[in-house]
């Protein structure tokens, strides 16, 4: 059953699953809609595919678009990058490789790895399978030759990450808390704990888990390496100003967050966690999502899962370049949601939040989007220019269409959105500018407003600013008075 709805030029695709059957006990598209939309119309996602179980029955919804470019909404078989959604799956074959004894919980790491590989301990305590997959292994999160390739290449960061640099790693990383002690998120510990599992299975990451989980639940579209066929099913990946992003290749590491998938595949992941589809993971799943560590008042984490104790929320989200996701549940009563975006950005974490108050009966409210006013192009163009900070560091402003776009010196050019004539603000940062006029009705300045200061940055620099006003300061001062004041009248001479 496929039905499309037109709202005020944003495109909304309901599909109801196969296992969905007709009749919810509760009609929430016009609710998920009007809590979703605001997100789509004002631009800040691109397109979404979302999938809600509820009163024992599973639906999808898609809105926005697969990419900036198309007019193609989201369906149930788009795939999305999933960031690190791809841990708990990386967590739940750890507690099936444990069940069946292949590993244990409490196995070191270095005995499922190459004696060459030197591994880091703290305090005479070694790093177990456990430790990686509740991110209390003391390793940080990056480590030094990941970050310096990613700063080499930030549009495809863990690319060139090898397992040569992965052992380079561990032998050259000092713990930063005893193993156990404390959580710290780690990528390079859960992308560690992916790599040991597929050795000690003898096959890839991406094998592995086709083999463990999506074959015994029915999931037919997750993959890290898509086949050629599919890749037309690809989203396309957005930053958080709508910027075309090109995928991630995350090989060596692709337990962290490798993973590729569809909202109707993480809708039977989801079901399985919630007890609704029978597998034979039951077990291994009961396994992850028992707490294990406390990182908060009201945190823990499991076995992957991170977990909302008052709330009993299970949940994950996860980023890569141009995608965001979440997944959500809660098992009494059972509920849960997907939420995939092709934008980066945490709106997609927000609307998985309210859709989870939603299906529990509450009213959510609604998302803080900040929806830009519109302002002349006339307008805009006096605001292009290069403004001054500080010394050798600009901001550099400029425009296309409707949009201006703000570049500071060895930083990438970021999105700006007019909330009146003269302020604006950032998405991808929390931070305004306001643009200044002079007396003469001209754009001389910027005030940069962040981390609750207001930096001024003046137009061609501060010495043509400051000069400028010298100038015309000298000039005034030489130039005769317009209305001199009238001398005094001379003495009465008296007799």
């Amino acid at each position: 059953m496929e039905s499309t709805v037109k709202t005020r030029g944003v495109a909304v695709v309901f599909l109801a699953m196969a296992v969905a059957t007709e009749g919810w006990g509760k009609d929430w598209k016009p609710q998920i809609e009007r809590l979703v939309k605001p997100a789509v119309e004002s631009g800040v996602v691109v397109g979404m595919a979302i999938a809600v179980v509820a009163d024992g029955q599973t639906q999808t919804l898609g809105f926005g678009k697969t990419s900036a470019a198309s007019t193609q909404p989201p369906d149930e078989t788009t795939l999305f990058e999933i960031g690190s959604v791809t841990k708990v799956f990386t967590a739940l074959a750890l507690a099936d490789m444990a069940r069946e004894g292949l590993v244990s919980l409490d196995d070191p790491v270095g005995k499922w790895l190459p004696s060459s590989v030197q591994l880091p301990q703290r305090d005479g305590k070694e790093i177990t399978l456990a430790h990686l997959a509740t991110h209390a292994s003391g390793l940080p999160r990056l480590g030094r030759i990941l970050e310096a390739q990613a700063m080499r290449n930030p549009l495809n960061p863990y690319a060139q990450f090898t397992v040569d640099d992965l052992h380079a790693t561990l032998a050259s990383t000092r713990l930063a808390s005893v193993p156990g002690a404390k959580y710290a998120y780690s990528n390079l510990g859960v992308g560690l704990l992916g790599h040991v599992l597929a050795r000690r299975a003898g096959m890839s990451y991406e094998q592995l888990i086709q083999r463990r989980i999506c074959e015994p639940l029915g999931m037919c579209e997750t993959r890290v390496a898509l086949p050629d066929a599919w890749k037309s099913r690809l989203a396309e990946g957005h930053d958080i100003d709508g910027n075309p992003l090109a995928p991630w290749e995350i090989v060596t590491l692709a337990g962290c967050g490798g993973l590729r998938s569809s909202v109707r595949d993480l809708a039977r992941f989801v079901q399985a966690n919630l007890g609704l589809l029978p597998s034979p993971l039951g077990e291994a799943i009961q396994t992850t999502h028992a707490p294990r560590l406390d990182i908060g008042s009201n945190e823990a984490i499991g076995l992957g899962w991170h977990l909302k104790k008052a709330e009993g929320i299970l949940w994950h989200n996860g980023q890569t370049g141009g995608y965001h996701s979440f997944v959500g549940l809660r098992k009494n009563p059972p509920i849960g949601v997907v939420v995939l975006g092709n934008s980066a950005g945490g709106t997609v974490d927000a609307i998985g939040y309210r859709l989870l108050d939603l299906l529990d009966g509450k009213q959510p409210p609604p998302l803080p989007i900040r929806v830009p006013v519109r302002v002349a192009p006339a307008i805009l163009e006096d605001y292009v220019g290069n403004y001054e900070l500080y010394p050798n560091f600009i901001l550099s402003v400029t425009r296309t269409g409707d949009r201006l776009w703000v570049q500071a010196t060895g930083q990438p050019r970021l999105g700006i959105y007019p909330e009146s004539e003269t302020s604006f603000f950032y998405r991808a940062v929390d931070a305004r500018i306001t643009f200044i006029r002079n007396q003469e009705g001209k754009v001389d300045k910027l005030v940069l407003h962040q981390h609750g200061l207001a930096l001024p940055a003046f137009k061609g620099g501060w010495l043509v600013h400051f000069g400028g006003q010298m100038l015309k300061g000298l000039k005034q001062w030489g130039r005769p008075a317009a209305n001199p004041l009238p001398k005094e009248p001379a003495a009465s001479k008296t007799d």
